[in-house]
């Protein structure tokens, strides 16, 4: 079991009030000040955008709040608007572009967005995928690991009441199922490969970069993707990756000694139990 969990929320955000209000429909809160309690769990709803978010943590110790584990429910936007229901860290491979800082990755939980997802795609909204997301954008100055739980990808599926229950019942439901953590590299940002891998096997995924971010994966990122994942290995969408990008992150993957595994492997290693 996973120990306290304080889910952050944002009054700038109608997917995130969405989120919160939903979640307050599905226990009897009480009210704590400037947050409300159910079980682990603790609600705080802001004002700032999350992607924002500097000091989080201090700002968390001065309510009394000290978690194992932070949830930003939130939305997700995007270019082609088809409805999502998605999960992924927060970090900056390279340039701050959305919040954060430059070259700085927040402490991912590998097992809680593998719960999250898994929690998603076995109880699924019509009409809406559900994927993993490569990491971007902040807060990054985070050590408490905490993920990102999204409805996307457009204003109508933001204040969608069934999207909101599907993630609030999705975030309640959290478990950590301990599984081995891997580094995902390649593929596009909703990483389908590693999402598939994600959902039919044991193994979760800590912190996962996109081809379109492979560029900019110098040794240094690569370890501390490693070290705030806890991961005990790789996973290379090879195919999606250009072969200059693919040596690279060969290179520093064996700089750092995290080994490579091909999927065949993982399916081998790691099936689920039947």
């Amino acid at each position: 079991m996973i120990g306290e969990i304080v889910v952050v929320a944002s009054e700038a955000d109608p997917a995130s009030l969405n989120i919160a209000h939903r979640l307050m429909e599905l226990g009897s809160w009480e009210e704590g000040g400037a947050f409300r309690r159910l079980r682990n769990f603790r609600l705080l709803l802001l004002q700032e955008r999350l992607i924002a978010l500097r000091d989080l943590e201090e700002r968390l110790k001065g309510m009394g709040l000290f978690p194992d584990l932070i949830v930003f429910a939130s939305r997700h936007q995007a270019k082609d608007g088809n409805p999502r229901l998605c999960g992924h860290f927060s970090g900056n491979s390279g340039e701050a572009v959305l919040g954060g800082r430059p070259k700085e990755l927040a402490v991912a939980a590998p097992g809680a967005l593998k719960s999250f997802i898994s929690n998603l795609a076995f109880n699924p909204v019509e009409g809406f995928e559900v994927t993993v997301e490569a990491t971007h954008h902040g807060p990054t100055d985070l050590s408490t690991p905490s993920f990102f739980a999204e409805i996307g990808s457009g204003e109508r599926e933001w204040t969608d009441r069934a999207a909101g229950e599907a993630v609030a019942r999705a975030i309640l439901d959290l478990e950590d199922p301990k599984s081995p953590a891997f580094l995902g590299f390649g593929g596009g940002h909703y990483a389908t490969r590693q999402n598939r891998l994600l959902l039919e096997t044991k193994i979760a995924f800590g912190h996962l970069f996109s081809k379109y971010q492979a560029g900019e994966l110098e040794v240094g990122i690569v370890e501390e993707a490693r070290r705030k994942s806890v991961a005990i290995g790789a996973y290379l969408d090879r195919k999606s990756l250009r072969s200059a990008d693919r040596q690279k992150i060969s290179e520093a993957l064996e700089v750092i000694g995290l080994p490579a595994l091909r999927e065949g492997e993982i399916r081998e290693l790691y099936p689920l139990d039947i």
